[in-house]
C-alpha cells in the first residue's frame, strides 16, 4: 500500500488533532496520540510523533495491534504507546478510536488517583453513566502499565475513558469524533469540579438524570435543525 492508504481515516485523525490543538485543551507540550482501528483488520493508524501539533496524513503510521510497523514511521516515544492503544482494541471490539492526552484538569484527577464523577451535563449528555475510573500507574508503555489498563477496562464494562494514574487520560469510542468530544467533556467536568470544590462538595448527577440528559440530546439530534 502507499503511504496514503486509508485517506479518509487519516483525515479524521488530522481533524481530531487539529481540533484538540486549536482549542488549547492539551498540556503546554501539546503531547498526545490518536489512533483509529482500520475496520475488519488487526491494524490501526497511529500518530507517529509525540505532539499533536502539525499532524498530517503522511505523518501517520499503520501498525498492527501487536506493534509491527507496516507503513510509515514512529519515533521512540510513539512506539512506547502502541500497546496502550492496542490493548483497548483487543479488549473492546466496539472501540474504533483511542485518544491519549495530558489535558491538565483531567490529569489532575489522575495524579490525585481520584475517579472523575459525573458532575456536569457535558459528560451526562454523552451517556457516561459511571465515574471515570483510575488505572494504576506503571512506567509508560511497560507491561505493567498495559496490564493495569486491561484490568481497568475489564472491570468497568462499557466505560469510554480512563484516568491513567500519575500520567494522563485515555478516551475511546466507536467513532473518533465522539472520543474527541469525550476529551472536552472530561476536561470541562474536571475543571468545573475543581473550582466547585472551593465552594463546597461538587454534586454528582444521579443515574436516572444522566439517562434523561442523554435521551434529551438524542431526541434533539433526531429532530434536526428548525426552519421557518
Amino acid at each position: 500500500m502507499s503511504s496514503l492508504s486509508h485517506p479518509e481515516l487519516r483525515q479524521r485523525i488530522v481533524d481530531s488533532a487539529n481540533r484538540l490543538v486549536r482549542t488549547g485543551i492539551l498540556s503546554r507540550s501539546q503531547h498526545g496520540n490518536i489512533s483509529i482501528r482500520i475496520p475488519d483488520t488487526d491494524q490501526m493508524l497511529l500518530t507517529g510523533v509525540s505532539t499533536l501539533a502539525g499532524v498530517t496524513p503522511e505523518s501517520l503510521a499503520r501498525v498492527t495491534l501487536t506493534g509491527e510497523v507496516l507503513e510509515g514511521h514512529l519515533d521512540p516515544t510513539s512506539r512506547e504507546i502502541i500497546d496502550m492503544h492496542g490493548i483497548v482494541y483487543k479488549r473492546r471490539g466496539d472501540v474504533g478510536s483511542v485518544i491519549h492526552t495530558h489535558s491538565p484538569f483531567s490529569t489532575a484527577y489522575a495524579v490525585a488517583s481520584k475517579p472523575l464523577e459525573i458532575t456536569t451535563a457535558a459528560l451526562a449528555r454523552l451517556g457516561v453513566a459511571q465515574a471515570i475510573p483510575v488505572s494504576k500507574f506503571g512506567p509508560r508503555g511497560s507491561e505493567v502499565a498495559v496490564r493495569y489498563i486491561e484490568e481497568t477496562v475489564d472491570a468497568n464494562p462499557g466505560c469510554r475513558a480512563l484516568l491513567l494514574e500519575n500520567h494522563g487520560i485515555l478516551t475511546f469510542d466507536g467513532a473518533i469524533e465522539t472520543a474527541t468530544q469525550m476529551v472536552f467533556a472530561m476536561e470541562e467536568t474536571a475543571e468545573t469540579s475543581i473550582l466547585a470544590s472551593a465552594i463546597g462538595q461538587p454534586k454528582v448527577i444521579p443515574p436516572h438524570l444522566i439517562l434523561a440528559a442523554e435521551q434529551r440530546r438524542v431526541e434533539f439530534e433526531r429532530l434536526g435543525t428548525a426552519s421557518a
